[in-house]
């Protein structure tokens, strides 16, 4: 048991303490990310990877050429779109294995970069777009806007996946369900 000559000397010897200590360090430590990180305002400022911009049309784009038609399970017609050679390789010194564009309507919907696995893609998109929530369920890692979502995944053959997800689109799809159902009920 220590004895104390005043109040002042206690506390001095409570600011030392473990815990605190911890606590400074932690605070330290984490300042700066909250300081440099952006957030998720930034990811629906960038609307998409590079110069691709989800809900853009298809056609803007000479560096992405049509692949097929595809059966997506939430966008009827929808067609897959995959990068022109010399076109979306890399990702500063990271290079991009796959990049798959899906429209509807002619407008993208999701982008998919299918990149080697890095952990600087990680800590690069948690500069860029803050801290990631994560999926139980799914295993993934995500950052959600209010019209883009962006999950982070590595697959099973050790590649990571990035998808964009316009969330605007789904808005769209179900207008345009809305519409379809209504000219059937009216031609009753």
């Amino acid at each position: 048991m220590k004895v104390y000559r005043s109040k002042l000397a206690k506390a001095k010897y409570i600011i030392f303490t473990p815990m605190v200590q911890r606590f400074i360090l932690t605070f330290l430590t984490a300042f700066p990310t909250f300081l440099f990180s952006q957030g998720v305002e930034e990811l629906e400022k960038r609307n998409g990877f590079k110069d691709i911009k989800l809900t853009s049309k298809v056609t803007e784009y000479p560096g992405i050429v049509f692949k097929k038609n595809i059966k997506d399970k939430v966008y009827p017609n929808a067609k897959l779109y995959t990068a022109k050679k010399g076109n979306y390789e890399s990702i500063g010194s990271l290079k991009i294995y796959g990049l798959e564009v899906r429209t509807y309507k002619g407008e993208i919907f999701e982008i998919k970069v299918i990149t080697e696995k890095n952990p600087d893609l990680y800590q690069g998109l948690k500069k860029a777009f803050g801290e990631p929530e994560f999926s139980l369920a799914s295993n993934t890692y995500f950052w959600r806007s209010s019209s883009v979502k962006l999950t982070y995944i590595a697959n099973n053959k050790g590649k990571i996946e990035m998808v964009y997800t316009s969330l605007k689109m789904r808005n769209r799809l179900k207008s345009d369900q809305k519409e379809v159902v209504d000219i059937i009920s009216e031609d009753f």
